[in-house]
C-alpha cells in the first residue's frame, strides 16, 4: 500500500495518534481535504487550456491547407478523405478535452473517462489514416502529433491522481463501514452486558430462593407436624395394604362359587329362571366388594336352592353345596366385605387428613419445582447470552483492529481508536 505514502509522506516512527470512533468521519474528511485532490487536478485543468487553443489552431489549419498540385490524383483523393475523418474525430477530442464545469471527484472521473475514450478513438483514426494525410500535409500532421503527446501525458498524469483519490475514497468507505459496525457491535455488547447483569442478579436471587425453600421444608419435616405427616403416610400405607388383603380374601370366598354364579345368572338373563337376585349375582363374580351386606344372605339361599337345576357335576355341585352352606352358617362374605369397607373409610379419611396437613409441604414442593425450572431456563438463556456476548467481542476487537489498519494507512503513521 505504498500508493498512500506517496500522497502524505513516509509514516514516522512515533507514538500512535488517538482518535475517538466519533471523530473518524470528520477525520476522513480531512485527511480527503488534505489529499488536495481538486486543487491538483486544477493544476492540470492548467495545461489543458493552451492544449486545447493549440489543438483547435492545428485542426483549422489542417482543416484549410491547400495539397501541393502536384500531388497523384490517386493520393489527393485519398489524403483529402482521410483529412476529413482525422478533422472530425479531432474536433472531436477538442470538445472531450475542456475541463469539467463541476470539480467533484465523480465529475472529473467521468470527464477522464470521456477524455480517454476520446483519445483512444482519435489514436486509432489517427494511426489509419496518417500516411496519406501527411503525405499532402506534413508539417500540420507533425504539430497535431505533438499536441497529441502532450494531452496523452496529461491524461497519464490525470489517471495517477485519481488512482491515488479512488484508493483514498475505497479505503476511506471501508473505514466508515468498520466505525459504523463497531459502534453497532459495541452498542449491542453493552446491552447485552447489562441483560447478562440483571440475569446473574435473578440467578442469585432464585439460588437464594431455592436454599431457603429447601430448609423451609427439610425444617419442616423436622418438625412435630412433619413427624405426624410421616405417621399419617405409613398408617395410610398399611390400610391399603389392609384393604388389599380384605379384597383377595372377598376374591377368594367368592371364587369357588364362580362357575355357579356364571350359570345362574345366565340362567336368569335368559328367563329361564325367576331370581329374586339376578343383579347380585353378576356383582358378585364382578365386584363382591360392592355387594350389600343386605343382598349375601338372599342371593346365597336362592343360589342354593337352584343349584341342582345349575347342570354341575355332582362333585363340583357337592363342594359348591358345601361352600355356600359355610359362607350362609359363618357370615364369610359379610365380614370380609365389612372389613373391606371399614378400610375404604378409614383411607378416604387418612387421605383427607394427610392431604390438608401436607398444604404447607406441597406447597413449599411446588415452589422448588419452579425454582429449579426458573434456574435451569436462566442459566441456558445466561450461557446463551455469554456466547453472543464473545461473539460481538470477538467481531468488535476484529473490527477495531482492522480499522487501526486501515486508518494507519492512511496517515501514514500507527493509530489508535480511542474506545
Amino acid at each position: 500500500m505504498n500508493w498512500l505514502k506517496n500522497i502524505f509522506g513516509s509514516s514516522k516512527a512515533g507514538d500512535p495518534t488517538g482518535l475517538k470512533l466519533q471523530d473518524i468521519e470528520s477525520w476522513l474528511n480531512d485527511r480527503q481535504k488534505d489529499a488536495g485532490f481538486e486543487d491538483k487536478m486544477d493544476g492540470i485543468y492548467a495545461k489543458v487550456e493552451p492544449l486545447e487553443k493549440a489543438l483547435s489552431r492545428d485542426i483549422a489549419s489542417l482543416a484549410s491547407a491547400d495539397p501541393d498540385s502536384s500531388t497523384p490524383p490517386k493520393l489527393l483523393r485519398a489524403g483529402l478523405a482521410a483529412r476529413g475523418e482525422i478533422v472530425k474525430q479531432l474536433e472531436s477530442l477538442e470538445e472531450k478535452l475542456h475541463p469539467p464545469g463541476r470539480r467533484d471527484p465523480d465529475s472529473i472521473y467521468q470527464h477522464h473517462w470521456s477524455l480517454l475514450k476520446g483519445l483512444e478513438r482519435t489514436v486509432t483514426t489517427f494511426g489509419r489514416a496518417q500516411r496519406y494525410v501527411a503525405a499532402l500535409f506534413p508539417k500540420n500532421i507533425e504539430g497535431i502529433n505533438s499536441e497529441l503527446g502532450k494531452a496523452s501525458r496529461l491524461l497519464v498524469e490525470m489517471e495517477e491522481l485519481i488512482g491515488k483519490n479512488r484508493k483514498l475514497q475505497e479505503e476511506s468507505w471501508y473505514c466508515r463501514k468498520l466505525a459504523e459496525g463497531l459502534d453497532r457491535s459495541r452498542a449491542a455488547a453493552e446491552e447485552l452486558e447489562r441483560k447478562v447483569q440483571e440475569r446473574e442478579s435473578d440467578l442469585k436471587r432464585i439460588k437464594s430462593d431455592l436454599s431457603s425453600q429447601e430448609e423451609n421444608l427439610s425444617r419442616l419435616a423436622e418438625s412435630e407436624k412433619g413427624r405426624d405427616i410421616e405417621k399419617l403416610k405409613e398408617r395410610l400405607a398399611d390400610a391399603v395394604h389392609e384393604k388389599a388383603q380384605a379384597e383377595e380374601e372377598l376374591s377368594s370366598l367368592v371364587s369357588p362359587l364362580s362357575k355357579a354364579l356364571a350359570r345362574i345368572a345366565k340362567q336368569g338373563s335368559s328367563a329361564r329362571l325367576a331370581l329374586q337376585h339376578k343383579n347380585v349375582f353378576s356383582s358378585l363374580l364382578a365386584a363382591p366388594s360392592r355387594v350389600q351386606d343386605a343382598e349375601i344372605s338372599g342371593s346365597l339361599q336362592e343360589l342354593r336352592l337352584h343349584l341342582a337345576a345349575l347342570g354341575l357335576k355332582d362333585k363340583k355341585k357337592e363342594k359348591t353345596l358345601d361352600h355356600i352352606d359355610m359362607l350362609i352358617k359363618d357370615n364369610s362374605l359379610e365380614k370380609a366385605r365389612a372389613r373391606q369397607a371399614g378400610l375404604q373409610e378409614e383411607i378416604s379419611i387418612l387421605e383427607s387428613r394427610l392431604a390438608e396437613e401436607s398444604q404447607e409441604g406441597k406447597r413449599l414442593k411446588e415452589l422448588i419445582v419452579y425454582a429449579k425450572k426458573s434456574l435451569k431456563s436462566l442459566e441456558e438463556e445466561l450461557s446463551q447470552s455469554n456466547r453472543d456476548l464473545a461473539s460481538l467481542h470477538e467481531k468488535a476487537h476484529a473490527d477495531e483492529s482492522e480499522l487501526e489498519e486501515r486508518l494507519t494507512r492512511i496517515a501514514g503513521g500507527p493509530v489508535k481508536i480511542e474506545l
